[in-house]
């Protein structure tokens, strides 16, 4: 989409994921983050109050981010700010929901900045992931 087709409020589906081993252990390999709480389930039964291990939160996010897809498709846009809170753990075998919203609207003299809500959740309805990303958005003819 074009910043001109784009409505304050809409909301949109975003991306549907089952968080598995692999993930975590392919993102804690790639990133240099081999924290137990992510690794080692006997350490998270002792140590932990969810009593197992816990998907990376930035797994969680990243996870999420595709989410602005349905916003811009192949029109150009780029990310220029994520902030990014976490609710709640991610276990191994969450099936995770992200929903986005258009909240805000900025025309700016390049493109148009689209500020976007993003809520994610378990599949027990528990949100596990909240966020603010800002994008910039090309616009569909030049404005004067």
């Amino acid at each position: 989409m074009y910043f001109e087709e784009l409505k304050l409020g809409v909301k949109l589906q975003g991306t549907v994921m089952t968080v598995t081993e692999a993930h975590v252990v392919l993102y804690g390999s790639l990133i240099g983050d081999l924290h137990p709480m992510h690794f080692n389930e006997l350490w998270c039964q002792e140590n932990t109050p969810w009593k197992t291990r816990i998907a990376h939160g930035m797994l969680t996010a990243s996870l999420a981010c595709p989410s602005i897809v349905p916003v811009v498709g192949d029109e150009a846009a780029t990310h220029l700010s994520e902030e990014f809170t976490f609710k709640a753990p991610v276990l191994f075998g969450d099936t995770i929901n992200t929903e986005i919203e258009v909240i805000e609207l900025s025309p700016k003299k390049k493109w148009g900045l689209v500020k976007m809500k993003y809520i994610s959740k378990n599949q027990r309805g528990e949100v596990v992931l909240e966020a603010i990303s800002t994008v910039g958005v090309r616009y569909k003819s030049k404005p004067e």
